[in-house]
């Protein structure tokens, strides 16, 4: 966490002493789901995705009228829905047979990434970005459902992260596509998509002895403004 926070201090810095720097706000939804590895070929058919927020914020540094770095924090949510077809415990819970447990754990990111926008005439800027994702868990949450007619909830409970020795580092490349509009001077607004890809494999999956790490689709919106 305290390598997260360093990095996030040192890349404002630089922010700041940069001309034309921009602050932004986003919030997102989108979906989470295991990386489908090899070794989870046998249980491929019982994964889904389940929903993810986010919210965050950064700062743009532009190196000229293309390209720009963009640090930020965001607070964002990964996990899968697993259907089970017998009772096991999963992560120390208990779960019984035929229901579906939908596993969520909350990471605090930063997101290092570069941006390349398109120099148009209009208002209307289009632009990509790609870079790196570091982020810390700082919780974890299992909620089982069964569905009879329509989905009901069975139990919520809170998971240990310590006690099932969670890996809670997490690296991810990122990668993704937007469109931003001036809306009065100095203010813009911005939509945009993006897909990430784990690094690294802090997820042990349940009915096998295989680790793994995330992989999840989000569209986001937002403002940014010139300091």
């Amino acid at each position: 966490m305290r390598i997260l926070l360093t990095v996030l201090l040192v890349a404002i810095a630089t922010a700041f002493a940069v001309a034309q720097t921009t602050i932004g706000v986003r919030a997102g939804y989108g979906n989470s789901n295991l990386r489908t590895d090899s070794e989870l070929d046998l249980i491929s058919d019982q994964l889904d995705p389940t929903s993810a927020l986010s919210v965050g914020a950064f700062v743009n540094v532009p190196f000229g009228d293309i390209f720009s770095f963009r640090p930020g924090i965001e607070l964002n949510r990964r996990g899968t829905s697993l259907r089970i077809d017998a009772s096991q415990e999963i992560f120390g819970i208990g779960v019984p047979l035929g229901a579906r447990t939908k596993t969520r754990f909350t990471y605090i990111d930063v997101p290092l990434l570069f941006q390349a926008t398109l120099p148009t005439e209009g208002a209307v800027k289009p632009y990509a970005f790609g870079g790196a994702s570091l982020g810390y868990a700082t919780g974890g949450n299992i909620r089982t459902t069964a569905t009879a007619l329509v989905e009901f909830n069975l139990m919520s409970s809170d998971i240990d992260l310590d006690a099932i020795n969670y890996e809670r580092f997490h690296a991810a490349a990122v990668g993704g596509l937007g469109v931003k509009a001036q809306i009065a001077p100095g203010l813009s607004a911005f939509v945009e998509g993006r897909y990430e890809q784990s690094l690294t494999e802090p997820y042990d999956v349940p009915l096998l002895t295989a680790k793994t790490g995330f992989k999840g689709l989000n569209f986001g919106a937002g403002v940014t403004f010139s300091l």
